[in-house]
Parts: C-alpha cells; sequence; structure tokens
C-alpha cells in the first residue's frame, strides 16, 4: 500500500507546483509537457511520517482543515481536497504532482512518469490509463525504473507529445536529497533516490533537443552530508546556467526543505519570483484556520 511522509515538505513542493500551472495558465499557455523524475503513487493512503515532527505540524494542520482550504484562493488546497474528497474514508491520503497536474491543469497535457519502485508502478498504470482516455491528454508514458535510464534515451519535446506550439514543458525532481557534490564514490540503493550534479549534467543533455519554454523544479528535502542550501544552489547553477537556466525561484521552509525553480525560454519567468512571498503568506492564513 503506498505511503506518504505526511511532511511540510509535501507543502512546499506542491504549493509551488500549482502556482506555477496557475501562472502558466494565466499566460496563455496552449499546453504542458510533463516529465516527472520520481513520479510516487497516485494517491497515497497511509501516513509513515511520525505525527507532530518539527514543522510537520503545518501538514497535519492543512490535512485536518481541506475543507477549508480552497478559502484561500489558491489552487493547491482546491486540488488536494478535490482529489481526496472521494476516497473513503474522505479526504484522507495524498496526491502525487501527476494528480495536481491533471486537477489543475486546464489545456491539453501530456505526461512522462518514471517510477523506480515495482509496486508503486502498479498503482500508477491504471490511473494513467484513465488519464490517457481523457480528451485534454495527448500522450502518456510510464517507465519502470531509474528516471537516469530513461532520460540517457532522449525526452519528449512538446512536439513529439502531440501538444501545439507554444506548449511548455516542466520537469520535476523531488529527491531525498539535492546534493553540491558531483556524484557518490560507491553508489547505493540509497543514493539512488538523491540527486547528484553529474545527474543534472546528464538530463541537460537530454533536454539538448527539446523546443520551447521550459521550467526545472528541484525540490529537497535534507541538507545532510554537508549540502547546505547555499552550497547546493551554487553548484546547480554551475551547471544550469551555462545551458541558459536562470533561478527564478527559491522556496524555503528551513534549512533542509527548499524547492528551487529554474527557467529558460519562458518570458513570463519573472512572475514566479514572488513564489516564496505566496507560500508564506498562504502558511499564515493556513495558522489562522487553525485557531
Amino acid at each position: 500500500m503506498p505511503t506518504y511522509k505526511g511532511n511540510a515538505g509535501h507543502l512546499m513542493q506542491h504549493w509551488t507546483l500549482c502556482k506555477m500551472l496557475e501562472v502558466a495558465d494565466s499566460n496563455d499557455v496552449t499546453g504542458l509537457n510533463l516529465i516527472d523524475a520520481y513520479a510516487m503513487a497516485p494517491l497515497a493512503t497511509e501516513k509513515s511520517g511520525k505525527p507532530g515532527l518539527g514543522k510537520d505540524h503545518l501538514f497535519n494542520l492543512a490535512e485536518s482543515r481541506l475543507p477549508n482550504l480552497g478559502d484561500l484562493a489558491v489552487a493547491y488546497g482546491r486540488a488536494w481536497h478535490q482529489l481526496t474528497s472521494e476516497h473513503c474514508p474522505p479526504r484522507k491520503g495524498y496526491p502525487n504532482s501527476a494528480a495536481f497536474v491533471e486537477q489543475v491543469w486546464k489545456g491539453n497535457f501530456s505526461m512522462l512518469l518514471c517510477e523506480i519502485d515495482p509496486a508503486t508502478c502498479q498503482d500508477i498504470e491504471p490511473w494513467l490509463q484513465r488519464v490517457d482516455n481523457s480528451d485534454s491528454c495527448k500522450a502518456t508514458e510510464l517507465f519502470p525504473g531509474d528516471w537516469r535510464e530513461r532520460f540517457k534515451k532522449g525526452l519528449p519535446s512538446p512536439a513529439s507529445a502531440r501538444l501545439a506550439d507554444g506548449s511548455l514543458t516542466l520537469v520535476l525532481f523531488d529527491p531525498y536529497i539535492c546534493s553540491k557534490l558531483w556524484s557518490l564514490k560507491k553508489a547505493s540503493k540509497r543514493s539512488l533516490g538523491n540527486l547528484y550534479i553529474r545527474d543534472i549534467e546528464m538530463a541537460m543533455g537530454a533536454m539538448a533537443d527539446l523546443d520551447g519554454g521550459i521550467l526545472l523544479q528541484f525540490s529537497t528535502y535534507s541538507a545532510d552530508g554537508g549540502n547546505e542550501q547555499k552550497d547546493v544552489i551554487a553548484s546547480m547553477n554551475s551547471v544550469l546556467k551555462p545551458k541558459g537556466f536562470t533561478l527564478v525561484a527559491v522556496v524555503r521552509l528551513d534549512g533542509h526543505m527548499m524547492s528551487l525553480v529554474y527557467a529558460r525560454n519562458v518570458s513570463w519567468a519573472a512572475e514566479l519570483a514572488d513564489i516564496l512571498g505566496g507560500f508564506n503568506e498562504w502558511l499564515r492564513q493556513l495558522g489562522r484556520l487553525g485557531r
């Protein structure tokens, strides 16, 4: 049975994602080419995290206030409530990024989802088949394995995914840790869940021939191993800036959890600059709901 951590990092990651989708829609983006390196289950129903630990009380508060989150006038709260309201018992569980995209995005889209866990792939398959049958979905693919192996084969452009000119490619990475290191000398199964600078370099090669605008979202949940946020940003900039990407938003919860948004050939990317301010205001309003 798929599980979710139930930590505040979920709020950070998916509030940011849904805000990007809202801004893209307001700029008349014609289609969305979603590529997710760590897909997870469309709806995880068992919480594995320890309740009340650190900032995780924020997640617990949001989860307990789901019917009212839509009142905070953001797509994230409305989508989370809608995606869990029909589950039994209602409002139990947490969606993945692809589920949020399907719920929030109003136009045509395509999806390439990579997932290394076989059991999770079994949960994704029927969900993705349903999505593929919708009028708005133009192409889907589930890659059952390490995302690196799929990226080495090249990535679908909006055109090859049967999306119209002017479509946006959105690539998501949410590893355990975004590391400042080039790689580990001795890789392990656990390390496959981390993102290293060598991985980003390889991903850049896979994106070299993508047409149109590209947004990248990197979400990291730990600064362990000496991966302080400023050092991670500096290392990532050293790879991404020469490839034409600009860091347009940094969303932080603390010294560990952080989402970075990079853009290339996106004319409206400056509108994403205040995502952190919007997220902090949403947290403030969430706190008021909890009183």
